[in-house]
């Protein structure tokens, strides 16, 4: 009798410490996926920090050349500073409701993407056509992380290369599929229109905005 009690104390003390190792080794587990998980947000955040000074510097790079570009004593100068950009930068889109103001790069690749809003599609900035602007909804709200806070009737600033600016007025808001490109179709009837798309990340969609040119 006393023999099994002793097995079963055995039993019961072996129990526990196995219990204790699987505590202790998915406690250390937890920490470890914590400080990994710390690390990615680190940084993730310092990576869209850095296309964030990029897209400032293309920024500061285009007001600067476009004050001169009509002066022929800053012609050559103004032609070694766009050619040298890291992606020529054909404009500035600014949306003052939610304090939106970036540069508009050429065309659009993964790595321009992560540096400002690009031209996906159409013509050069306040020309007739559709000059679709594709953008990231990033995470911090930058790029067009806040487009969905605009409603019909707000209105979109386009500077163009010369420093020209066109007022245009959202008229339509919607969501297609990402398989969906519908949106950048030219079929304008000689109208400037200018489309913001962006990505839903949560529904797999991409967010379209579409604003005409204001004539009055």
């Amino acid at each position: 009798m006393n023999q099994i009690l002793i097995y079963k104390g055995l039993e019961e003390t072996a129990f526990k410490k196995n219990r204790k190792s699987v505590f202790v080794y998915f406690f250390y587990i937890s920490i470890l996926l914590f400080i990994l998980t710390l690390l990615y947000l680190c940084v993730y955040y310092y990576k869209l920090n850095q296309n964030n000074i990029k897209s400032k510097n293309l920024l500061q790079s285009f007001n600067i050349s476009s004050l001169y570009a009509n002066n022929n004593k800053y012609n050559s100068s103004y032609m070694y500073t766009t050619q040298n950009l890291d992606s020529f930068v054909i404009g500035i889109i600014e949306i003052d409701k939610i304090n939106l103001h970036y540069p508009i790069l050429s065309y659009s690749t993964e790595s321009n993407l992560k540096i400002s809003p690009c031209r996906f599609a159409g013509p050069m900035p306040n020309e007739v056509g559709n000059l679709c602007i594709a953008g990231h909804n990033n995470i911090d709200n930058s790029f067009f992380g806040k487009l969905n806070l605009l409603n019909n009737g707000d209105i979109v600033k386009i500077y163009d290369i010369s420093g020209n600016m066109v007022k245009y007025s959202i008229y339509e808001k919607y969501e297609v599929l990402n398989t969906d490109f519908s949106c950048a179709s030219q079929d304008t009837y000689g109208q400037k229109i200018v489309t913001l798309m962006t990505c839903n990340s949560l529904k797999d969609t991409r967010i379209i905005f579409r604003a005409a040119e204001i004539t009055t």
